[in-house]
């Protein structure tokens, strides 16, 4: 299928679908495929008949003002909102606003320095003189760490954890937005004008081997047991960074002939992080009737008690954060477990999670576990450590992970292009951050047309 001309591309996820859009609006012909059922990658939207609101499997958030995934969603007039700023905590029995919390990571972080040599983000700690306020502040940033950027911190570097802060400010990152009818809208608006203009998708293609020489591509695809191939001149490969990483005969993709070597070792160092979520429907808002003390007199949550609960964080819970979806008002919880609480379970069955997610809330609320599973009436989770296409949750850099970034994304003999979350220079492991690659390749192959 296809023919010289076309460019195939690899992977139905955020970045493959914003090329996909760029390319034909340009007059490209477009083949994309697909190895799931569906198209949007990590975004997977679940809707069901009990629910008024859509179920967020995979992202969720809109992270800051980026221009390109702004200008999607309100080209589509898709309708998003604010996301509650507040975060509370639980020590000891006692709930507190995280206004110290997040005062404490600032003041770590800002310490950071790209201008000397690279090195993990525990070593970065481990070089900080301690006395009882950093002891404490070490051990908030590791839980920030962990769980926001899903990392082992004896892995994380340093420069990529600046080039992130850095990319975050520069868009307001510190703000964030939900889309209100679910985030596969924004799949949606990316995928139709593609269509419009003449992209061909094929779903249930799993790419087996592609076979690649100067302008020159055959994908071999299995599809419902049977052999496909597809032909182009150029392929942009937009396949997370955990399924680049297997072995062909582990359900990786084999390459014909071999990546060069710095390429492989690129995608070998780069490290793919570990997330676990899971959502709760309940049959009301349990929390809001709740009366959990304050450690403090006088913070804006004694004046509002749980009615106004954003984000609260238990670190000794298994799943350890969880938040609800004010501004809207739904009987919903989603739990959140980054790093290596994420690695703990990941292979687990959905039963398992959910019984995790339930003695968590029991930890945080002080609810019996018979009150809750009264309450709870279904739950939602899938794990994208364990997903073949996937092999994760998102990647993050490892101590000279900036370098090795870099050459991941660069183009091979204007034939083969790598995209996606992982190639974007401080919005790794953003759904912002794969648009932006797909735009970065889209304009790289429209440049030597």
């Amino acid at each position: 299928m296809g023919n010289e001309n076309a460019v195939l591309i690899i992977g139905a996820g955020a970045a493959g679908l914003s090329a996909a859009r760029e390319l034909t609006a340009a007059g490209a012909q477009v083949i994309v495929i697909e190895a799931r059922d569906r198209v949007g990658g990590r975004i997977h939207t679940l809707r069901e008949d009990f629910s008024a609101i859509p179920i967020e499997l995979g992202a969720e958030f809109v992270h800051g003002k980026h221009p390109q995934l702004l200008e999607i969603i309100e080209a589509s007039r898709i309708l998003f909102c604010d996301v509650t700023e507040r975060h509370w905590y639980i020590e000891k029995g006692l709930l507190s606003n995280s206004h110290d919390f997040w005062n404490k990571l600032t003041a770590l972080m800002d310490l950071m320095n790209l201008e000397e040599p690279d090195r993990s983000f525990q070593d970065f700690l481990d070089s900080i003189p301690d006395d009882e306020a950093i002891v404490r502040a070490k051990a908030v940033a590791t839980r920030y760490v962990q769980g926001f950027h899903a990392a082992d911190v004896n892995r994380i570097g340093v420069h990529g954890l600046v080039k992130a802060n850095e990319a975050e400010d520069e868009i307001q990152g510190d703000k964030s937005f939900r889309i209100l009818r679910g985030y596969d809208l924004v799949t949606s608006s990316l995928l139709e004008p593609a269509k419009t203009n003449g992209a061909i998708v094929h779903c249930n293609a799993i790419v087996k081997e592609l076979h690649w020489r100067k302008h020159q591509i055959e994908a071999v695809c299995l599809s419902r047991g049977q052999t496909q191939h597809f032909h182009a001149s150029r392929a942009v490969v937009t396949l997370p960074l955990g399924v680049l990483q297997a072995r062909p005969d582990q359900g990786g993709v084999r390459f014909v002939p071999k990546l060069p070597e710095n390429k492989q070792q690129a995608i070998s160092s780069l490290a793919m992080g570990h997330a676990t979520r899971i959502t709760l429907l309940f049959r009301e808002r349990f929390w809001e009737g709740l009366d959990i003390p304050a450690a403090q007199a006088g913070q804006d949550l004694t004046d509002v008690g749980l009615t106004e609960l954003g984000f609260i964080h238990y670190p000794d819970a298994d799943i350890p954060t969880w938040w609800t979806l004010l501004p809207v008002r739904a009987p919903v919880m989603i739990g959140w477990a980054g790093g290596p609480k994420s690695t703990k379970l990941s292979g687990r069955d959905a039963k398992y999670i959910e019984a995790r997610a339930v003695n968590s809330l029991k930890q945080i609320f002080g609810v019996s576990e018979k009150k809750l599973r009264q309450l709870l009436l279904a739950s939602h989770t899938h794990d994208w450590n364990s997903d073949p296409f996937a092999r994760g949750a998102y990647a993050y850099l490892p101590v000279d992970g900036l370098l090795n970034q870099q050459i991941l994304a660069e183009p091979l003999e204007d034939t083969l292009f790598f995209a996606g979350e992982a190639t974007s220079v401080g919005h790794v492991g953003t759904v912002h951050g794969a648009i932006e690659s797909g735009h970065r390749v889209a304009k790289e192959i429209l440049a030597n047309r």
